[in-house]
């Protein structure tokens, strides 16, 4: 008699967690299914023709370094290379200038990392359009690129914006 009292408790238990299990995944299913909203992105389809542009452009209308820059993609959007081929030596010193003369608001790591990125960015292209006959698929690759990494800086730049002010508001 004990043996069945056992059984039938073990029976119960387990009847009770396969219900338990059932009931909680069509639950989740549900949960899923009233979820729409959320969207995936599909990041081959995006596009970096266009540039991110600074929301807070006051922080950097006196940086003369990064209107430099920016002059340079525009060019690049505008398929001008001229500024850029054998000119390797004034690139570096650009850059140099240009890392050092960030504002002190912005002068943090993760706007010289991404001004890193550039300036590797641009000397690559500087050795590809200088040095080798190169088709228009493969330099409008390389201005996508740089387009990518200034829109990074860019969007860097507005989020640390950003954080201060939220922590000037506090």
């Amino acid at each position: 008699m004990v043996n069945l009292e056992n059984l039938k408790k073990i029976v119960r238990i387990f009847i009770i967690i396969s219900i338990l299990s059932f009931s909680c995944n069509n639950l989740t299913d549900e949960i899923k299914k009233e979820n729409p909203s959320k969207k995936k992105i599909d990041y081959t389809e995006l596009n970096f023709d266009s540039v991110h542009v600074i929301i807070n452009s006051n922080y950097t209308e006196e940086w003369t370094n990064y209107n430099e820059l920016e002059e340079y993609i525009v060019q690049f959007s505008q398929k001008d290379y001229s500024s850029v081929i054998d000119n390797k030596k004034y690139l570096i010193t650009f850059f140099n200038r240009l890392k050092n003369s960030i504002p002190e608001s912005i002068d943090k790591p993760e706007i010289k990392s991404r001004l890193t990125v550039i300036e590797t960015d641009f000397l690559k292209f500087e050795s590809i359009v200088s040095n080798y006959d190169v088709d228009k698929k493969n330099k409008a690759s390389m201005v996508k690129r740089i387009n990518n990494s200034f829109s990074n800086l860019n969007f860097q730049i507005d989020k640390l914006i950003e954080k201060q002010q939220i922590i000037t508001a506090q």
